[in-house]
């Protein structure tokens, strides 16, 4: 039975709104889903269109990512990965036409494109064991910056997930049994705390010292199909 899952979130930084998160998840019949996320970051003007397909164990297949600031579109790239090599081209205002080739020494567990529903799938490959240990996930990113809008081009990244615990966690849209899990981007930035909700690790809250950042789920809706 096909699942349909939408939902909204929103941004608020030092106590302001600065934007919202729209998204939408199809599972698929093969056993995987297709993540689809808009961003609006009205503090920096910019807008963000991911599209993403996962294979059974939320691992990246392809993705696409349009990012559009200040009314100019600073890039439009495409991710494709095959079992030994990350392929990414597409057109970026600050390097043209882009096109490179990784090569993965394993399969590729995480690709982080800036979403908070994008965001939330490394908690499922660090997992839930062994709370209070620290795992890092190698994967890639297509930029390193905070509002990820510098770059745009696929780079390696280490993310230090550290998994803490279940605990009940009230949102504007519900009441969740979530797992909470610390993640550190960069060595030199604070660790952002995460709430995610069940085994697809549907995202429910983030908040974040380095850029005194609160992110929330205010709506959810499922459909059986």
């Amino acid at each position: 039975m096909q699942r349909f899952i939408s939902g909204r979130i929103e941004y608020h930084t030092r106590g302001e709104s600065t934007g919202r998160e729209r998204f939408e998840m199809f599972a698929r019949a093969d056993g995987g889903r297709t993540l689809r996320a808009l961003c609006e970051m009205r503090d920096v003007d910019l807008t963000r269109d991911v599209s993403m397909n996962l294979d059974t164990r939320s691992r990246p297949l392809d993705a696409f990512v349009r990012l559009v600031q200040r009314g100019r579109v600073r890039g439009s790239t495409l991710f494709t990965v095959h079992p030994h090599e990350l392929v990414c081209e597409g057109k970026l205002a600050d390097h043209g036409h882009v096109h490179q080739r990784h090569v993965l020494d394993a399969p590729l567990d995480y690709l982080g494109l800036h979403p908070l529903v994008g965001d939330a799938l490394v908690t499922l490959v660090r997992g839930c064991d062994r709370p209070g240990e620290t795992h890092c996930v190698a994967g890639y990113t297509n930029s390193s910056s905070p509002d990820g809008n510098e770059g745009l081009l696929a780079v390696r990244s280490n993310i230090a997930v550290t998994f803490i615990g279940h605990e009940r966690r009230s949102v504007p849209a519900g009441e969740f049994e979530a797992a909470h899990h610390l993640l550190r981007w960069r060595p030199e930035w604070p660790e952002a705390h995460i709430w995610t909700y069940g085994p697809q690790a549907i995202f429910l809250e983030l908040t974040w010292a380095l850029n005194d950042s609160r992110y929330v789920l205010t709506a959810l809706e499922t459909e059986e199909a």
